[in-house]
């Protein structure tokens, strides 16, 4: 048996600059479409992966950029949190999904959504000790040992990508929530994510699976 699933679409309002970066990638693409740029200087590609750095959050793009109230990231700190205080007494777990804005973004002097989420979460009155990233985990002894702690309630929130935490990540035993906040390039991910929570094995009869987008993006 695997258990029942509700999916919640979750939107975030673009904010003025937001709108304002999305109209810059409309007149970039037009110019690539012209051929008015060589691909070497500008092309789809990129556009694209601007396009979803954007639509993660502005400060990807910036991270001078203010950090607005109603951002996506904001709308899944709250979810998380919420799901996270209400399971308190089964000790339910949740993924976090994010292919972009990974601590390795961090190393270069960019922008992690990692570090703000988990950051925001302790905040709120989570400990540091229940929140995860699985790029820590990088030797079998360590994905093991955060496998058993998933597993058993001591740690509460794991935050990784589809590459690491995808096929073979069996913490499914008392996951609750999954959250998907951005969306990665190939159909098979999506699939993967969900697998995590969706398989043989949860102990909850009903689990939610959330994305999270940023309108207008």
């Amino acid at each position: 048996p695997r258990p029942q699933v509700e999916y919640h679409n979750v939107q975030a309002k673009p904010t003025e600059i937001q709108k304002a970066m999305v109209q810059e990638l409309g007149d970039r693409a037009d110019l690539v479409h012209a051929g008015a740029v060589s691909p070497d200087q500008d092309n789809m590609l990129k556009i694209t992966s601007d396009g979803r750095k954007l639509a993660l959050d502005q400060r990807v793009i910036d991270p001078s950029l203010p950090d607005e109230p109603g951002s996506k990231l904001n709308l899944v700190v709250q979810n998380v949190f919420d799901i996270w205080e209400q399971t308190a007494e089964k000790r339910s777990t949740q993924l976090i999904f994010s292919d972009l804005s990974t601590p390795a973004a961090a190393k270069n002097g960019g922008f992690c959504v990692y570090h703000d989420i988990r950051d925001k979460l302790i905040a709120r009155g989570v400990p540091a000790d229940e929140i995860a990233f699985i790029h820590d985990a990088d030797t079998p002894v360590k994905k093991n040992a955060l496998r058993n702690k998933m597993n058993n309630g001591t740690i509460r929130i794991l935050i990784g990508s589809t590459a690491k935490m995808g096929a073979g990540t069996n913490v499914q035993e008392r996951l609750i929530a999954s959250h998907h906040i951005d969306c990665p390039w190939r159909p098979r991910d999506i699939e993967q994510r969900d697998g995590r929570i969706l398989r043989q094995g949860n102990t909850n009869e009903k689990v939610h699976i959330y994305r999270y987008v940023t309108e207008g993006t």
